[in-house]
């Protein structure tokens, strides 16, 4: 009987909300009998997560794997686990007979290159001319181009190989021919393992050393629910002991579910003394309040996230930004203020008056 009465109720509001209308008038009996609920909306601090526990690690591009590039021997080492290098010292060598050839090879097309580039230039100046035929410069053109692209291509070869600007000009200026891969550091950084020993037999892509740029670090934990379900990226933090700075930069929606917690990272703001793999403890800083709402009072109408506010006259249909936070509750980014009242059950009655009997739902 209770359900014949609220789908009657339900069919009176059809006309009145035929249009777009945001205003859905409802008696306090009515709402009784449409079980509608009524909560305030909840205001709480940043700061309510208290202390949380974050692992210093590198950032995604704070790690480099340094490999041989080819076959050979390591010759020599000049780093072990834990030590500093600044960008562009030595590492390791790798001795390498693949390396001759490939020098031999440069040097040999480099030689091919600049005569071929004369070649060319001459045939442009006897074309303008009118001294030498079409034909004939288009097969000098096809040679240059030609030897420009094996000269470049095996000076690519060599870059790869770990050569720098320096080195490709020592070799071309002396000419000398070396079997010797110097593999230097290309940033600032602590050498965090070295599992090649010297000698070892090299067949190519070994790992030789692994470094971390001391330059990028992050902070990164899992967080029960309720400890992270009001925090968001921009958050700062305080690291107890030092009072060093940090600003959560990211919180997953996602639970991971093995553990059922939340994953969060931060980005140290002026926190010098950090070290990789060092746990740490933070205090959330309060950053002003939060509104939060139930998920049961989100729906979504049109493609929009609505709220039905409580007014005098009935509810309000209010467009809404909302963030989830993965325990039950919505963060409000948008849309409410604190102390207002909003349905929190009865709210798919609402959203088919706002949307008309016949219309359907999602």
């Amino acid at each position: 009987m209770k359900f014949e009465k609220s789908l009657l109720l339900l069919a009176a509001f059809i006309p009145v909300l035929a249009g777009a209308a945001q205003l859905l008038p409802i008696s306090a009996e009515e709402q009784q009998l449409l079980g509608i609920e009524v909560r305030t909306v909840a205001s709480v601090e940043q700061g309510g997560a208290g202390e949380i526990a974050l692992k210093v690690a590198f950032a995604a591009d704070g790690e480099w794997a340094i490999k041989t590039p080819m076959a050979g021997v390591l010759h020599r080492v000049f780093v072990q686990q834990g030590d500093t290098v600044k960008a562009g010292e030595p590492l390791v060598v790798v001795r390498s007979a693949d390396m001759v050839a490939m020098q031999r090879d440069y040097l040999k097309a480099r030689a091919e290159f600049n005569l071929q580039r004369a070649n060319w230039e001459r045939d442009q100046k006897l074309g303008a001319a009118g001294s030498i035929s079409d034909r004939r410069r288009q097969e000098t053109r096809y040679q240059y181009e030609t030897a420009k692209a094996e000269y470049a291509g095996l000076k690519g070869q060599l870059v790869l190989a770990g050569f720098s600007e320096t080195d490709l000009r020592h070799l071309e200026e002396s000419m000398e021919v070396g079997p010797d891969i110097v593999l230097r550091a290309p940033a600032d950084a602590i050498v965090l393992s070295r599992p090649a020993m010297l000698g070892d037999q090299l067949d190519g892509s070994e790992l030789l050393v692994k470094l971390g740029e001391t330059g990028k670090l992050v902070l990164e934990g899992k967080l029960s629910k309720s400890a992270a379900a009001h925090l968001g990226a921009g958050s700062l933090l305080a690291q107890r002991g030092d009072g060093a700075r940090a600003e959560l930069t990211y919180v997953s929606s996602v639970i991971d579910p093995q553990s059922q917690t939340i994953y969060v990272r931060a980005e140290p703001l002026d926190a010098p003394n950090l070290l990789p793999g060092q746990l740490t403890r933070w205090q959330v800083l309060s950053a002003g309040a939060l509104l939060t709402v139930p998920s049961s009072a989100v729906v979504k109408l049109d493609n929009t996230d609505v709220v039905y506010v409580s007014v005098p006259s009935g509810y309000e249909a209010r467009e809404v930004i909302v963030k989830s936070t993965g325990s039950g509750d919505w963060i409000v980014m948008q849309g409410l203020k604190a102390g207002e009242k909003i349905a929190v059950s009865g709210t798919a009655a609402l959203k088919a008056m706002s949307m008309g009997i016949g219309g359907g739902d999602e």
